[in-house]
């Protein structure tokens, strides 16, 4: 039985959701699944649908941990071979994937939110069919939870990073467009957009998108210096 339990409190909830601007969100017109399916370089909507503020985690005792990873000889990353192939055809950097799964879902694929975010990259099923998905059930599949994921990484980096993120190293995670990029992943676009000047630069002042970006760009760091792709 996986046990979960919700990593931000009521008020900081109640208080994301206040800065979410819904309208923007709901007035732009969805593109065909086709279109986003067959050409990568699609040209999107301005925002997906607002994401969730309600952040699950599984139980420890069936997350995966980059400490035992390095103290095991045999230990393996999980769906590696799935986020190396993913992010080869859609020319993203895998370390940055495998971090926000990390940070996500602790490479849970059964996991959800109390909300309704799912799998490894704990997807919405709005922002799932946003980008071209037509059954959501299949964001439990590692493999479809992955390239959707990969897909919405892609346009927060298209959005707001400065660098080229198919291929990122340590430097990069320095760069405030990449931390805009990542912060934009857990608390949406709208908010990166709204926060975008001083004293934020493109940070919110969420306590939870704060610790989001620290916690994926450390993990980020782990597993290049892991050496799990040819870079």
């Amino acid at each position: 039985m996986i046990i979960f339990f919700c990593a931000v409190s009521y008020s900081f909830a109640q208080r994301a959701l206040e800065q979410i601007d819904f309208s923007s969100a709901l007035s732009v017109p969805i593109p065909s699944s086709a279109q986003i399916d067959d050409d990568f370089s699609a040209d999107l909507p301005k925002d997906p649908p607002p994401p969730s503020v309600d952040i699950v985690r599984p139980d420890e005792s069936e997350s995966f941990s980059l400490s035992s990873l390095s103290k095991s000889k045999n230990g393996s990353v999980p769906y590696l071979s799935i986020v190396l192939e993913e992010a080869k055809k859609q020319n993203f950097d895998p370390e940055m994937v495998l971090a926000v799964i990390k940070k996500e879902s602790s490479f849970n694929p059964k996991a959800k939110s109390s909300v309704g975010a799912m799998g490894l990259m704990q997807l919405m099923p709005d922002t799932a069919k946003w980008l071209g998905l037509k059954d959501t059930s299949k964001l439990f599949d590692p493999a479809t939870n992955i390239k959707y994921g990969i897909k919405y990484l892609r346009y927060l980096f298209s959005e707001f990073s400065e660098t080229d993120f198919s291929s990122l190293d340590k430097s990069d995670i320095e760069n405030q467009s990449i931390k805009k990029s990542i912060a934009a992943y857990n608390c949406g676009p709208g908010n990166v957009r709204k926060y975008d000047k001083e004293p934020h630069n493109g940070i919110p002042p969420f306590k939870e998108t704060k610790s989001y970006v620290k916690l994926v760009s450390q993990y980020f760091i782990e597993f290049e210096e892991m050496g799990l792709s040819n870079k």
